[in-house]
């Protein structure tokens, strides 16, 4: 996608989808800390959940902010379906790793987007303490 765009949702999609994303599915919101500014930052993302984790596609790029973000903390916070859920070990990962972790009926669509990349998140599942 172009750049142009990245500043487009940044700008203004951004701040239209963030109230309601997170309630949403499978919409959801990323919540980050600036790896310069060290500022709470928080970016509507598509979220699918796998087994243990959620997979979230790159549609502008392996080098976004958020992703840098979370790669740079080891993790972070989405807001799902209006719940909050930690996430940890976030790794980059091409469409190929991506096709062995969704059903089936999913690949064909992952392979028309074509995208650049997925992030994919763990879980933390919080103490029963």
């Amino acid at each position: 996608m172009p750049r142009i765009m990245r500043r487009i949702n940044r700008d203004f999609t951004n701040r239209v989808m963030r109230p309601v994303a997170a309630h949403l599915p499978p919409m959801a919101v990323v919540r980050h800390v600036g790896r310069k500014s060290g500022r709470v930052h928080r970016t509507p993302v598509l979220a699918f959940p796998l087994e243990g984790g959620i997979l979230t596609p790159l549609p502008y790029g392996t080098d976004t902010d958020w992703v840098l973000n979370l790669v740079a903390a080891g993790g972070g916070e989405l807001e799902v379906s209006g719940r909050r859920q930690e996430v940890a070990n976030p790794r980059v990962i091409d469409a190929d790793a991506a096709l062995e972790l969704v059903p089936g009926m999913v690949g064909p669509l992952i392979r028309l987007l074509d995208l650049p990349g997925f992030v994919l998140l763990d879980r933390v599942e919080p103490d029963g303490d």
